[in-house]
């Protein structure tokens, strides 16, 4: 049950020790955070590697969500601009003129 436990947790804990040490502006938080991963990565070696491997695939996967996000809205942007071309802004004037009255 322990150990079950531990690859629930230890997942959670290396993501926050490891995320610590990369945004956090305290050196002396950064330095008692590389304590507790020297601790924790000598507790199990080989699950602190998986954790890592896992954190770097949801960081890959989530650079690729953002391609694809930044690709759909440049797609967005040239079909607005398209048709921007065939309607011209006409409602934007007059929102603004609206707006100032």
């Amino acid at each position: 049950m322990a150990s079950s436990m531990m690859e629930e947790v230890f997942p959670v804990v290396v993501e926050s020790v490891e995320k610590n040490l990369k945004w956090h502006w305290s050196e002396s938080v950064k330095q008692l955070t590389e304590n507790v991963k020297t601790m924790i990565e000598e507790t199990d070696p080989n699950l602190y590697d998986s954790c890592l491997e896992e954190m770097a695939h949801k960081e890959y996967l989530a650079g690729q969500e953002d391609i694809k996000r930044r690709e759909k809205w440049e797609r967005l942007e040239l079909a607005a601009a398209k048709n921007h071309q065939f309607f011209p802004a006409t409602t934007m004037s007059t929102s603004l003129t609206l707006l100032s009255k």
